[in-house]
């Protein structure tokens, strides 16, 4: 079937081209050179097709490869396929899927090498896009995984290991959200498919750059409220010190209850009936606004503390978050308190796709599937091949070739 298929569309592939390159007009320093063949892969297999190619005494150009929208030597359906594969699996899963549902023969080398040309357009592409107008509560929240990379990638780089190497590099995954509505208990309820990813291997200061700008592209200027919640760690917040300055910030409830175990643990231990009972009374306080009065208690206590040190350092953890944790407040405001929706894209953004068994990552392999990945998850792919075939018809024009 595919076969009959291809052998319909050859000599219509080859009269559009025939079409393509007798309509071209060439710029001022063009000079047409031959005719020359091209085999070419789309979903119904290969084909051949013979088209102008011209030259500039400096960059060659075939009217009629811009025109179909060709990635090398792929069709843009079947390249928009297979980068679309390999955002979802490994690249050698992605070549058996092709071969399985499209019987499609396209080797994972060949797959990672489409990967490489089309994914660095991803992030200019993004700069492009028209800022959504919606009116809403808008949630920005980051967060930073390990990524497992090359030695080369590591070198120099302090890490967990015994002799302070490391073996990951930490990508940095943000998400935003929209919430427009509470259901009937008060709770917030996220408006669906509203989420968008941003991920970067660059710094916190980079990063932070790059999520305000995703921030701005889903209408963070026209939100009625922008919230911000975080985990505690200090890089995060100053990203939102700078980045957000008028959103309200929100410490993470659960990493809030997980240092909150780890003072009583200090204290008391947590599995004794006291702790049981401290931890269960606490955890009311902090949804009740009352974190300062859990520090007052807790510093009241340390000259018993089974571990002072561990102690005054959850203490201290709580104080430096002490206006992030009025829960109680957040909660009659029908805002979320907790981080999941970010801490769940680390784990299927990032480590679905890039922490399996075997893989390292150059840091531009990684930030190309990376950045493919958060577009599909962020349903933009198709938007970004459409933008990017008509791209390709644009260096037609002989105005841009001038230019």
């Amino acid at each position: 079937m595919f076969k009959a298929g291809r052998q319909v569309l050859q000599p219509v592939v080859q009269n559009l081209v025939d079409q393509f390159d007798a309509s071209f007009q060439p710029g001022p320093k063009q000079r047409f050179v031959d005719r020359r063949h091209l085999e070419i892969t789309g979903l119904f297999g290969p084909m051949h097709i013979h088209r102008d190619y011209y030259f500039d005494g400096g960059q060659g150009h075939c009217p009629a490869d811009s025109a179909l929208g060709l990635e090398s030597c792929y069709t843009p359906a079947l390249a928009r396929m297979i980068c679309r594969g390999a955002a979802q699996s490994c690249y050698r899963e992605a070549s058996r899927d092709l071969l399985e549902y499209a019987a499609v023969q396209v080797s994972d080398r060949q797959i990672h090498r489409l990967v490489q040309a089309v994914a660095p357009a991803v992030a200019p592409w993004l700069k492009t896009l028209p800022t959504q107008a919606e009116i809403a509560l808008l949630y920005v929240s980051p967060d930073g995984t390990g990524v497992p990379m090359r030695p080369e990638v590591l070198l120099g780089r302090k890490g967990k290991q015994a002799d302070g190497s490391a073996k990951t590099q930490e990508a940095k995954l943000g998400c935003v959200f929209l919430q427009t509505e509470v259901d009937e208990e008060g709770h917030p309820v996220r408006k669906e498919d509203s989420t968008s990813y941003i991920g970067s291997f660059e710094g916190a200061t980079e990063f932070g750059l790059l999520l305000r700008q995703e921030a701005l592209r889903r209408g963070m200027a026209q939100a009625s409220r922008v919230i911000f919640i975080g985990d505690g760690a200090a890089w995060v917040w100053e990203l939102a010190r700078v980045n957000f300055p008028a959103a309200i910030l929100i410490l993470d409830f659960y990493h809030a209850l997980e240092h909150l175990h780890g003072l009583v643990e200090a204290i008391c231990g947590k599995e004794t009936a006291e702790g049981k009972t401290r931890i269960k009374l606490w955890k009311g306080w902090l949804l009740k606004d009352k974190a300062g009065r859990i520090i007052q208690q807790a510093k009241a206590e340390l000259v018993r503390s089974l571990d002072t040190e561990t102690a005054r350092k959850e203490i201290g953890y709580l104080e430096n978050n002490l206006e992030r944790m009025t829960y109680g407040t957040f909660r009659k405001a029908g805002y979320f308190i907790g981080s999941g929706v970010v801490e769940a894209g680390c784990k299927s953004v990032i480590g679905k796709r890039m922490k399996c068994s075997g893989m390292f990552w150059s840091e531009q392999g990684g930030q190309g599937i990376l950045d493919l990945r958060c577009a599909f998850l962020s349903n933009r792919l198709n938007g970004f091949w459409q933008a990017r075939t008509t791209e390709h018809a644009s260096r037609n024009d002989p105005l841009n070739l001038a230019a």
